[in-house]
């Protein structure tokens, strides 16, 4: 299973990561940013449809809504290489449904086929592969752009290539047999106790995902503008941004191996910390050589990788099998919903307060972050340890 995981998210996230480079340098060729800017939109609101993906999902079965989705993110994607209006909404509301479907169904697809004790590492090994997957899809996309010459040509040729390494993940999956079905209550719950159970987890989840998302993109689009403020060029900002991509893939391929537990509470609480911490500390020492504030980023990545696949460990651990990709839905469309609005503020804080604060106010959503998770799903003494268990 760990395998299978892998070389999906390899393929899935280098056709993601490809077509993200290649899509606005295509269309600005072509004149069509509009196009482009209309059709980015719609795709994030159709993407943004996850809990509805995810009902999907929980009817199809998890492996079957992988499949479906990464044949119709293969399809979306290689309609983006029309640049008229019409097409480009289309294909990118195709896109948007595929990728989001995909990424839901994993979380029924791995509920179903592995026990409890092993999700840890399914989920290591799935961030394990989406790393890769960036790494690859973004390099993959430079050298295209540099074997082709024209850079016109060498859009539309990343495109392509973009939705033809989806469409090996289609096949890929398609030669996977499915996992069992995932039991609908824990034995001894009754029907009722479960819904109400699993409302209370989705409101939870959706407090939680809004948070993650809002201090990850209020910081993350400009730590290559943090690095150039202490003095580096743009091409050494870049190299310490591939630098904390590999510590993530190391680490969490350390955490492939030995895994976290089922419900690491206190390894994210730590974790999330600490991240906190060292994002406080970025803001104390850019004025200071620039090696201090890529220590800082350095252990921010590494800290950042255990926390979120803690996060995801726990998700899996409190959520119903029955309803894993609805739940997870919300998990995900609470996130962008928060992702959306530290995107808008970060640019006027950035210019208006400058780096430092908005450092500061990053370093605070992510120490309550690190405070709310816990105390949302803390596991009182004398209750079992996996709420509403599914499979």
């Amino acid at each position: 299973m760990r395998t299978q995981l892998v070389v999906f998210s390899v393929l899935f996230s280098t056709a993601m990561w490809m077509s993200k480079v290649a899509q606005p340098l295509h269309f600005e060729n072509a004149g069509a940013l509009t196009a482009f800017g209309v059709g980015y939109a719609v795709m994030a609101c159709v993407g943004g449809l996850s809990f509805a993906w995810g009902a999907v999902a929980d009817r199809i079965g998890g492996l079957n809504a992988v499949r479906l989705g990464v044949l119709l993110y293969a399809l979306g994607i290689g309609g983006r290489v029309f640049t008229d209006l019409a097409p480009a909404i289309a294909s990118s509301a195709v896109a948007g449904a595929g990728a989001s479907l995909a990424l839901v169904g994993l979380r029924p697809w791995i509920k179903s086929s592995v026990s409890d004790e092993e999700i840890p590492r399914m989920v290591a090994a799935r961030g394990v592969g989406s790393q890769i997957g960036v790494l690859v899809g973004t390099f993959g996309a430079a050298g295209l752009f540099l074997a082709a010459g024209d850079r016109g040509s060498g859009t539309t040729l990343a495109l392509g290539i973009a939705a033809l390494v989806a469409l090996g993940g289609f096949l890929w999956v398609c030669g996977i047999r499915g996992g069992r079905k995932p039991l609908a209550v824990r034995p001894g719950m009754s029907e009722y106790d479960a819904g109400a159970g699993m409302r209370s987890i989705a409101v939870k989840l959706a407090a939680v995902g809004l948070l993650s998302g809002f201090y990850v993109s209020l910081i993350t689009p400009y730590l290559p503008l943090y690095l150039t403020r202490t003095g580096l060029t743009d091409a050494g900002a870049a190299l310490v941004v591939a630098g904390m991509s590999f510590i993530q893939i190391c680490v969490t391929g350390i955490l492939a191996r030995r895994g976290t537990g089922t419900r690491p509470i206190k390894l994210f609480f730590f974790a999330e910390a600490a991240a906190a911490v060292a994002t406080f500390g970025i803001a104390v020492v850019l004025a200071l050589p620039p090696i201090l504030t890529i220590v800082f980023f350095m252990a921010r990545a590494a800290l950042v990788a255990v926390a979120a696949m803690s996060e995801e460990t726990i998700q899996y651990a409190v959520i119903p099998g029955n309803a894993a990709g609805f739940v997870f839905g919300i998990s995900q469309t609470a996130f962008l919903v928060g992702d959306a609005l530290g995107g808008a503020l970060g640019g006027p804080l950035w210019n208006s307060l400058g780096p430092v604060p908005l450092a500061v106010i990053a370093g605070a959503a992510t120490l309550i972050n690190a405070v709310a998770l816990p105390a949302l799903f803390r596991t009182p003494r004398s209750a079992p340890r996996t709420e509403l268990a599914g499979a």
